[in-house]
């Protein structure tokens, strides 16, 4: 469980910087990830900077998923909320109770004006008070988001074709619209709702849930 937390967590520190660099779209920048897992689950909620919230939650691998859209204020509100925990006297946070059964933690921060932060720790472990509401902040983020689907998905083969109307896990539709020049995003609009979201082709089946109609 640890070599893989700490694997995530160099991947993540290396997508953190990326995603500081300006001019990044603030729908892929991760402001907060909380994600806690054991054998037998895996619990994930994501915080990002365009105000959508994502949750995951099941079994490894078969996790359902969830979303949700704050406002510009509320969104602000919340971020608000976690830069006002001064996490700096944090470091390397004692280990309590071990064992495949036992969910480990980890936290990931990119607040604006804030170096990037990832904690990791146990469900059992003695927090600071101050990193105790940071994740009272997530629960908070995750009771945001009231439907979790998962067994509706697009087919492991699937591949957009212009013109594609998708079913979005929260239920909305989006009808592919446009490719970027190295095939590997793909830029969808709203039917019903004048909203553009730009997403990579490897994630479409983790944030849609069925082909609606394609042209023939």
């Amino acid at each position: 469980m640890h070599s893989r937390f700490a694997s995530f967590a160099f991947l993540l520190t290396l997508a953190a910087s990326a995603l500081a660099a300006p001019g990044k779209d603030h729908r892929s920048i991760e402001v907060v990830r909380l994600d806690c897992a054991n054998t037998l689950g895996r619990r994930e909620v994501t915080l990002f900077a365009n105000g959508t919230i994502r949750l995951r939650e099941g079994k490894p691998g078969e996790e359902l998923m969830g979303l949700a859209e704050l406002g510009p204020p509320e969104y602000q509100a919340f971020v608000d909320r976690l830069k006002a925990e001064d996490l700096s006297e944090v470091g390397r946070l004692p280990e309590g109770v071990e064992g495949e059964w036992v969910e480990r933690c980890m936290l990931a921060l990119a607040l604006p004006d804030q170096a990037p932060r990832i904690l990791h720790f146990g469900r059992y472990d003695t927090l600071p008070l101050p990193l105790s509401r940071v994740l009272t902040v997530t629960r908070d983020l995750a009771a945001k988001v009231t439907t979790l689907e998962g067994v509706d998905r697009l087919p492991d083969d699937y591949e957009p074709h212009l013109h594609d109307v998708l079913r979005r896990v929260d239920g909305n539709l989006y009808r592919v619209a446009a490719f970027s020049v190295d095939g590997k995003g793909v830029e969808l609009d709203g039917v019903e709702q004048p909203l553009a979201i730009y997403i990579r082709r490897e994630d479409l089946r983790k944030e849609f849930k069925a082909l609606v109609s394609r042209r023939r």
